[in-house]
């Protein structure tokens, strides 16, 4: 027992309808409207301190809850219910570090999920995916561990030590991890991150293609071109289509080709470097070795340009009858989509796997176990975003700032699809928001929590 332990006395959650400025086009659906969760707990420290937490996410069901058959609204509705039930369940609860409670909320909050299917009757014939249910939990988890280091003498990440957490990680990760805490494994806080532009499928590419297509809002870039001249771009992350192996292989070298073009311009050196996302596209492993031949073929310096492949098949593991190991063999392949259960992650290995795309939607004690696991197994990280703006943005980004990843930038694709959105936020934490030379420079000190 330690005297920064917590204990909830009182949550809060809100939400806030957030249109996008530009649609967001995934494989399973387009994003054009999504819900602001904002979640403020009032706790209270074993050494009598009181102390406020805050925690915010994007309910994305498009990403977490694909079912073609129920519409947005519906959805969104089953997720904001869902995360009422989390608020009631984590008030007046026990004392504890924020990684037992956030195991703990992690189980209660699958729990409440199969409460809420016994009285919605479209849950029994579509139940909420566990990915939907960690989304709608994460908000909270992120307030508690910001509560908690508001009560600490040191910043938060550097306080994940045996001198402030009751248990170390054997807790939630086993036997391997005695005597092991998350600090072993976080680096000191890095001041910048290179950002990572996301690439959709049917984006523009020059002014000329953009000419031909619906016309961005004002204050935005229409086409890939104008947007690496601007912010000086160096990582993209490609969103394929995934229907035809022709077309994909074509689409990479066309974005490696203009974004290559664009760096000239921009006299920026060293050429793009790049990932590729087709969101579970794929049936078969085998679909993304033939992309990955073609482009060979064609233009082998796309390939030595690539980085790794995220999530190129479908989510449900138990439905692999092949491995991914072939392609992790030509390039690291990470999952995102099909990381749910701490528990799958020996088996995700063992699948072929090369890493993990971590992401703080699921949670920030889920994503902090998973990269632990996943450093100490020397697998392949990343840090993924969620188009995150506001606050969500500010964890997302000093959490990557703490993680010693191998392909080192961020994400920030708000930039593109929410720029104007949560305006108070984004005026208390400015610096998180602006894109120099590529990147972000980060001030010199974070709060006293996660932000």
């Amino acid at each position: 027992m330690k005297a920064t332990d917590i204990r909830v006395e009182t949550v809060e959650v809100t939400f806030d309808d957030e249109r996008l400025s530009v649609p967001l086009h995934l494989s399973k659906g387009v994003i054009e409207a999504i819900t602001y969760a904002a979640v403020t707990v009032n706790a209270r420290t074993r050494g009598g301190s009181n102390v406020q937490g805050t925690g915010a996410i994007l309910l994305s069901d498009v990403w977490a809850f694909p079912a073609p058959d129920v519409d947005h609204e519906e959805k969104d509705r089953l997720m904001r219910r869902l995360c009422r039930a989390i608020a009631v369940w984590l008030e007046d609860d026990q004392y504890e570090d924020p990684i037992q409670k956030g195991i703990r909320l992690e189980q209660a909050a699958v729990e409440l999920a199969v409460q809420l299917a016994e009285e919605e009757p479209l849950l029994q014939s579509t139940p909420m995916p566990r990915l939907a249910v960690l989304n709608c939990m994460s908000p909270f988890d992120a307030a508690i561990h910001d509560a908690w280091g508001a009560a600490l003498p040191v910043p938060l990440y550097a306080a994940y030590t045996a001198e402030t957490l009751n248990e170390d990680l054997s807790a939630g990760l086993g036997a391997d991890f005695a005597g092991r805490y998350p600090a072993d494994y976080l680096s000191p806080r890095r001041r910048t991150l290179s950002v990572q532009h996301v690439v959709g499928f049917n984006d523009a590419l020059t002014p000329a293609e953009a000419d031909t297509q619906q016309p961005a809002p004002a204050d935005l870039p229409a086409d890939l071109t104008t947007w690496t001249e601007r912010d000086r771009l160096r990582y993209f992350k490609l969103k394929l289509r995934g229907q035809s192996p022709v077309e994909d292989a074509a689409r990479l070298i066309e974005v490696y080709t203009a974004a290559s073009q664009a760096m000239e311009t921009a006299g920026v050196a060293g050429g793009p470097r790049l990932s590729v996302d087709p969101n579970e596209a794929y049936q078969k492993a085998d679909t993304m070795l033939e992309v990955l031949d073609r482009v060979a073929v064609e233009k082998p310096q796309v390939l030595a340009a690539l980085d790794y492949i995220e999530q190129p098949t479908p989510r449900d593991l138990e439905a692999y009858t092949d491995t991914l190991h072939d392609v992790a063999a030509r390039v690291p392949v990470v999952v995102d989509e099909s990381l749910d259960d701490i528990d799958n992650l020996d088996w995700i290995h063992r699948l072929g796997w090369s890493g993990l795309a971590v992401k703080t939607c699921k949670g920030h004690t889920h994503s902090l176990l998973a990269y632990c696991w996943g450093r100490q197994h020397g697998l392949y990280l990343t840090l993924q975003d969620l188009t995150n703006p506001g606050l969500a943005l500010v964890h997302s980004v000093n959490f990557c700032a703490h993680l010693r990843l191998d392909v080192d930038c961020f994400e920030g694709n708000y930039r593109q699809f929410m720029p104007m959105s949560r305006p108070q936020e984004q005026a208390a934490h400015p610096a998180y928001f602006q894109v120099a030379d590529g990147q972000l420079t980060l001030p010199p000190a974070m709060g006293p929590g996660l932000y």
